[in-house]
């Protein structure tokens, strides 16, 4: 059964997500070094990235089969 995964409690998630990610700098989402269609081209980013890596794994796990 999966996870149920915790919430930041303080912090926008959204806003926060490419610092997660390890793409960004905490200071960069405030500095001015983005700007609103950088987050959402860093979202599309995550979203494609995340799922070529489901597909891959459910290749491997078809091959191993």
């Amino acid at each position: 059964m999966p996870f149920e995964p915790y919430a930041y409690p303080t912090i926008d998630a959204f806003a926060y997500a490419p610092v997660a990610a390890g793409m960004w700098r905490q200071h960069e989402v405030f500095d001015g070094t983005y700007d609103f269609d950088d987050l959402l081209d860093a979202h599309e980013i995550m979203a494609v990235k995340a799922i070529n890596a489901k597909r891959a794994q459910e290749a491997a796990e078809r091959r191993n089969r």
